[in-house]
């Protein structure tokens, strides 16, 4: 039964981009209402709403004018006003992952693979000093701003084995349910999962005609010029002999989740070097760009696919893919996920047998 007003929603999901909403939208089970026609909005609240229903779930999406910290929590500020019995927020999308954890797990991080955070770094948070960049101890946002025990029960027992394993086969299930219905959520080829040893840059390696190619011609030792961002590897022609890892054709289409700490900054992370950097510094698994701009505004769990490995030769073959699983892994978990009439309410029984 479609719900009365906008006090009856207790989840939002917040998406940066229009295919990252697509995917969500494809795993609703029934639409309520499209752009406020039934439940309107509060005057000046800017956003664009949906609601509907995912599982047992009366959610509100909400879109995003564009990407960034600043436009998340912006949104997040308006979506309190018309929706203000939302107690959390769930951001759901794509991100660059980090393909080898620091922390001295042996998970390895691919393409297509759902990261979900229980704590963000706010890396672009801090002092600019003649020596670089300092970050803040206190840019980070650690488990979920501080929010109820019961969601971080839930995450703890989705990182013991059993219940991992579980919710990864529920994923898959999702998967291939939209996959059915509509093939733009389908698995690119498996080949194109390469990871580049960190320090080889996208970059034109043979001299360009072009006299203002920077790539050769420019003021900075390694510097990328417009054209050879744009462009592929295949075209680029990477040497495929600094290729640190390729995806084996068995495992291609293999979905694994990943429970940690995700790096989100206002700016894309295009550098291997510094994504293994910050990495190691702040045992974060995945970067992205909106999540701690609503952690800030609303108890906030962060679920993204992974569309990239957050370096330079990264491209946009895997964001649909990525998108795909993450709305999966968003269903997968709401699955699990109880509200009593706006509360969070009780966690449906886990098990945390590892």
């Amino acid at each position: 039964m479609r719900p009365q007003s906008r006090s009856d929603f207790a989840i939002a999901i917040i998406c940066a981009l229009p295919l990252e909403a697509d995917a969500v939208e494809a795993l609703f089970d029934e639409t309520y209402d499209r752009l406020g026609k039934f439940y309107d909005k509060q005057p000046g609240d800017a956003n664009a709403y949906i609601n509907g229903r995912i599982g047992n779930h009366d959610i509100v999406l909400c879109y995003m004018p564009r990407m960034g910290k600043g436009s998340a929590a912006s949104v997040a500020s308006s979506l309190r006003v018309s929706y203000p019995m939302v107690q959390i927020a769930l951001v759901v999308g794509i991100c660059g992952g980090v393909p080898y954890l620091s922390d001295g797990r042996d998970a390895e991080i691919y393409l297509g693979d759902v990261i979900i955070s229980d704590a963000v770094a706010e890396y672009d948070f801090g002092r600019q000093y003649p020596g670089g960049f300092q970050p803040k101890s206190d840019g980070h946002k650690d488990m979920l701003g501080g929010p109820n025990r019961e969601i971080r029960t839930l995450l703890a027992a989705l990182k013991a084995t059993k219940t991992r394993i579980e919710f990864q086969d529920q994923m898959l299930q999702h998967l291939h349910n939209i996959q059915h219905l509509d093939a733009r959520w389908r698995h690119p080829d498996g080949l194109n999962d390469i990871l580049f040893e960190a320090r080889y840059r996208h970059k034109h390696y043979i001299q360009y005609s072009s006299a203002v190619c920077q790539c050769f011609n420019g003021d900075m030792q390694d510097e990328i010029c417009e054209e050879a961002l744009e462009n592929s590897c295949d075209n680029l022609g990477c040497d495929r002999d600094r290729i640190r890892r390729r995806r084996d054709s068995a495992n291609r289409t293999k979905l694994s989740v990943h429970i940690g700490k995700i790096a989100s900054a206002d700016t894309v992370m295009k550098s291997g070097e510094h994504r293994d950097e910050i990495a190691g510094k702040e045992n974060v698994i995945g970067f992205e760009m909106e999540g701690a701009g609503v952690w800030d505004n609303i108890p906030c769990i962060i679920i993204k696919g992974v569309c990239d490995y957050a370096d330079s030769h990264k491209n946009k073959k895997w964001q649909e893919y990525a998108a795909a699983t993450a709305a999966c892994g968003l269903k997968a978990f709401l699955g699990y996920y109880k509200t009593g009439q706006h509360s969070l309410g009780k966690l449906s029984m886990l098990s945390t047998d590892s």
